[in-house]
């Protein structure tokens, strides 16, 4: 392998890590208790980057570009999920450890189940947008409350 190719290599991989480190967690870097979800998009008050001011946007991002429904379970998928098609009466239940989207999904029966999967292990907060895989929602100065 040629120089070039490994400093490049390198730069990509220290790129990758450094929008890692620049994403920050859903439930410690947002105010999970103005969560709201409609539809498949959850907004929410995130930290931005403006640490002098230590301030917050409002972030709306849609969640069916993160999961999927498959036999009646949510799970992650890139590039996109498509979960909505197949799920109803969608819910969150947020707290200071976990951020819960609960559904009713079709499962391999064809009937509706219960199910859930903690957003707060997939979706992240990058300088007040929420995100994840290579999705990011949008992001103002004024929300809804």
């Amino acid at each position: 392998m040629s120089l070039i190719a490994i400093a490049i290599a390198i730069a990509v991989f220290l790129g990758a890590i450094g929008r890692l480190v620049n994403a920050q967690g859903l439930v410690t870097n947002c105010t999970w208790q103005t969560g709201l979800l409609e539809g498949s998009f959850l907004g929410m008050y995130c930290n931005n980057d403006d640490w002098a001011e230590y301030a917050y946007d409002w972030t709306w991002f849609d969640t069916n570009n993160c999961l999927i429904n498959y036999g009646g379970k949510l799970y992650p998928s890139y590039p996109s999920g498509n979960y909505w098609s197949t799920c109803d009466n969608c819910t969150i239940r947020g707290s200071n450890f976990d951020f819960l989207l609960n559904c009713l999904c079709i499962d391999s029966n064809g009937h509706l189940a219960p199910t859930s999967y903690d957003l707060n292990g997939l979706i992240w907060n990058h300088n007040g947008a929420l995100g994840c895989f290579d999705h990011i929602g949008n992001k103002t100065h004024v929300g809804p409350f």
